[in-house]
């Protein structure tokens, strides 16, 4: 008799975690999808989530907020952009595995200094080759290749792939 009444706070144990269990997955589930967007702490690329709207075009949600910067929280967390305050995105494109990213000139104006122009390309190369297909980055100027960027000169001429720029 002693074995009935002891068993029966077992159960109620074990059924209440695998229902928390359960209602963790559910919750999980119904989580709108994310994407992951490159800013720096340091010297070293961070993944910061943001939220994908249903039906959103992943491509341009991600253009968006890499343009926009690390938001106050992450910045609080010493995260930061390179990319130009005025720099945008006037054009973007999936072509095959590449994501054909066209930039405004103000992408030029990123104040200089060859670790600065790396983590630049690398937030760029590293938030679109996050993307499901894409294994290379082109960047445009303009809709137009460009050979180098900045003085420091970073080949920019053909695709980019996470390998071309790894910090």
């Amino acid at each position: 008799m002693r074995l009935k009444k002891a068993a029966k706070p077992l159960v109620w144990i074990v059924g209440a975690i695998m229902f928390f269990v359960a209602l963790f997955f559910i919750l999980q589930a119904l989580k709108p999808p994310g994407i992951k967007i490159y800013f720096l702490r340091g010297e070293k690329l961070v993944a910061a989530e943001r939220a994908l709207p249903e039906g959103a075009d992943p491509l341009l949600v991600a253009a968006r907020e890499l343009v926009r910067g690390p938001n106050e929280a992450e910045k609080a967390e010493g995260l930061f952009s390179e990319i130009p305050a005025k720099a945008l995105i006037i054009k973007i494109e999936k072509r095959d595995q590449i994501a054909v990213v066209s930039f405004n000139k103000a992408l030029k104006k990123y104040g200089g200094g060859s670790a600065r122009v790396q983590g630049l390309i690398a937030q760029i190369v590293y938030t679109f080759t996050e993307m499901p297909g894409i294994e290379k980055v082109q960047i445009l100027i303009e809709n137009e290749p460009e050979v180098i960027l900045g003085g420091e000169g970073f080949l920019i001429d053909k695709p980019l792939s996470r390998e071309d720029v790894k910090l």
